[in-house]
Parts: C-alpha cells; sequence; structure tokens
C-alpha cells in the first residue's frame, strides 16, 4: 500500500456557483468534483473562536493535537515554540517511522531558505510546518537538484517560481509533475506533497487568476489519479481552512475543509473525521488495518 497525502492551504468548502467560486469555474472541475465527493467535511475552527489560520491549523492536522486550543487562539504563518514542542512530541511522520514505514515529503526547497529557515532572526524564511515535522522526523529536505532531476515537486507545481527566482531549471507541465511524484511514491510507504499558493491566491481575490491556479490543480490531479491504482494506493487530500473558495474577500472563511479518501484500503476505515485533529488518527490506523 503506498499514500499519497495532498496538503493544499486554504481550500474551503464553498457555494458550487461558477461565477462566485473559483474551484467551479474551471472547465474540468477536477478538484471540485474531488471536494464534491469528499468523504469527510472536516471543522478547522476546532472550537476556538476567530477565523482558522495556517500554522495552527497545520499543527493540528499532522499532530492530531487541538494547537489553537493550546495557544487559546489561532495562529497565523509559521508555528511558535510552544507549536514545535508539539510537533516535535509526535506528529505524522515521526509516528509512521516508529511503525517501520518509509515517508518523506515531496516538497522541493530552495538553497536560500535550506540555509536560513534556522537562522531565529530570519524571518522571511522560518520553517513552516511540514519543515518542522521533517525535522522532528529526520526526514532529509529536497534540493534544487533533486527537481531537475525529477525526485522531488516544488510547491507551485510547475517550478515558474524557481526559475523566476533565478534558478536554471526547466518547468514542468502539472501532468509531469503529478508523474513525478508518482514515480517517487513508489519508493515510500507515505509521501506528502504541500501546495499553498491556493492560500497565496486567496488573499489576492482575484477571480481569474484563481481560476488559473485551480486549473493547474485540475490537470495536476487529473493525472496523478490516472497513474494511481486504487485497489492498493491511497489518495488523501485536504486543507487547514477555506479562503480561495471565497474570492469575494481577502480573508480565510470559516467554512469546513474537505478531507478527500480515495482506495479501497480506506474503506473500512472506524475513524471518522469530524476536526481538523481527526485527520492523524484516520490515517495511522489506514496503516495500522494495512500493516
Amino acid at each position: 500500500m503506498k499514500v499519497i497525502f495532498i496538503f493544499l492551504d486554504g481550500v474551503g468548502i464553498g457555494e458550487k456557483d461558477r461565477k462566485a467560486n473559483p474551484v467551479y469555474a474551471t472547465q474540468k472541475q477536477v478538484l471540485a468534483r474531488l471536494i464534491d465527493n469528499a468523504r469527510f467535511q472536516a471543522d478547522a475552527s476546532m472550537g476556538v473562536e476567530g477565523l482558522p489560520q495556517s500554522a495552527t491549523g497545520q499543527t493540528a492536522i499532522f499532530t492530531g493535537v487541538n494547537a489553537p486550543k493550546v495557544l487559546n487562539r489561532h495562529l497565523s504563518g509559521q508555528p511558535t515554540i510552544s507549536l514545535k514542542k508539539v510537533i516535535y512530541k509526535s506528529n505524522i511522520f515521526s509516528e509512521l517511522v516508529k511503525m517501520g514505514y518509509e515517508v518523506t515529503s515531496s516538497n522541493v526547497y530552495r538553497d536560500e531558505y535550506l540555509e536560513n529557515m534556522l537562522n531565529v532572526k530570519d524571518r522571511k524564511h522560518r520553517p513552516s510546518v511540514t519543515s518542522v515535522m521533517s525535522m522532528a522526523a529526520g526526514i532529509e529536505f529536497r534540493t534544487v537538484d533533486e527537481f531537475i532531476n525529477e525526485n522531488g515537486v516544488y510547491h507551485d507545481i510547475t517550478g515558474e517560481t524557481l526559475k523566476e527566482s533565478g534558478y536554471e531549471v526547466d518547468t514542468v507541465t502539472p501532468k509531469r509533475a503529478a508523474q513525478n511524484l508518482y514515480r517517487l511514491s513508489r519508493n515510500y510507504d507515505f509521501i506528502l506533497y504541500e501546495h499553498f499558493l491556493t492560500d497565496i491566491q486567496g488573499h489576492k481575490a482575484d477571480f481569474d487568476e484563481a481560476v488559473d491556479l485551480i486549473d493547474r490543480l485540475d490537470n495536476f490531479f487529473e493525472e496523478l489519479m490516472k497513474q494511481m491504482n486504487f485497489e492498493e494506493d491511497v489518495l488523501i487530500m485536504t486543507s487547514d481552512h477555506g479562503n480561495i473558495e471565497d474570492v469575494s474577500i481577502h480573508t480565510h472563511t470559516m467554512n469546513k475543509v474537505p478531507v478527500v479518501v480515495l482506495g479501497k484500503k480506506a474503506e473500512n476505515i472506524k475513524t471518522e473525521v469530524h476536526s481538523l485533529t481527526d485527520i492523524m488518527p484516520f490515517v495511522l490506523e489506514v496503516f495500522s488495518k494495512n500493516g
């Protein structure tokens, strides 16, 4: 069994309106159908007042701990010392490693990020939740060379951002990126891919640009699902909070987030997902039932 976990930042369950929700405005509507058929709808607020945010939401997803309650507030951006302690204590990577599984992140990191993310004075390159999780579990970070060799996926899927940053790389199509992710996943039991442009685009609140981005994701998911054998493979996709589904505002939303689960190996799992904190227990049960 191979589990591919796709984390999309800032994608909630919004209105099925082509004129208002970019997710439903693309030609293929692959992401729209995934959301429509999501196995669960997860609460991102977790009983704490205020708009859900990335640092606490992602910590909850990847540790199973109610991070907003730990801080008594929702926190945006990167994790604080308190959240880092939660992540280092237990996270989805470290728990799967303890169970004897091979895990990895497919995401490629720029050189300057890797050089500066542990510099406490450098606020621009502070590590994200998933970066802290990788460090806590001893997972190696993928470099630009691995993107060039098609052994990793950049956060924007195509690598355009890398090229714009001055790296001498060839961009890839969403289809090729999906093929690279699938091929890489054959070497691991659990692989994570994180995409956060959806949240950035949601904050920009430009409808046409948002549609273009969702179209890129449609092509990516379409090819990835063609590659996967759902008799043996499991695809899980979720988010930390809503945003891009409502570009009439520049902020996050209170909408629930989709938890997509595809694959025969995950059909008889008893754990239900009602909150972001339930996602990690669900994943661990998938492995314990199929180990």
